[in-house]
């Protein structure tokens, strides 16, 4: 060492020469403080590996998200039953009403253009009034269901109903 100068270590030294090569306007930039800024990460603990973290969150997740996914194809299901059974009606009921057809063959009518689905249908076409024409469609909540979780739907059923004015 000359004339009693203190000797860096030698992070500083290559740090310190890179600055030297870079040119007198780079020892304006930010240099990390060793004090507040380590070289290097800490050593990592053997015992605290990331390594499957996706696939534990993805077991915790997972059962609640095709959970979810088979009630909305469920609830879409059923709404589009529901509201083939409305069309049913009110298209039967319309017919009996001009009398294109009678009770009975709106009633085997109806019956035919349900017979697609895999469910047992009831079918009511009657004369409450002299001057209307009703048309009642129920199924079994069962019956609809494309798959039952834990017996919920297993009462009730789901109706469509059309009054229509004789013309």
């Amino acid at each position: 060492m000359q004339n009693g100068a203190r000797r860096l270590p030698s992070s500083h030294r290559i740090r310190h020469r890179l600055l030297f090569v870079a040119g007198l306007h780079a020892c304006h930039g930010a240099t990390p403080n060793p004090l507040f800024e380590s070289e290097e990460p800490p050593p990592r603990s053997p015992f605290s590996s990331d390594t499957g973290g996706a696939a534990v969150e993805m077991a915790f997740v997972m059962p609640f998200a095709v959970l979810l996914l088979m009630g909305i194809i469920q609830f879409g299901a059923l709404l589009f039953l529901q509201n083939t059974m409305v069309n049913v009606a009110n298209d039967v009921a319309r017919r009996v009403s001009v009398g294109d057809l009678t009770n009975a063959t709106g009633k085997a009518l109806a019956e035919d253009r349900l017979s697609g689905w895999n469910a047992t249908f009831t079918v009511n076409v009657t004369s409450p009034t002299t001057d209307d024409i009703q048309v009642d469609i129920s199924v079994p909540l069962s019956d609809a269901a494309i798959v039952d979780f834990g017996h919920f739907l297993d009462t009730g059923n789901l109706t469509a109903q059309a009054t229509v004015r004789k013309e």
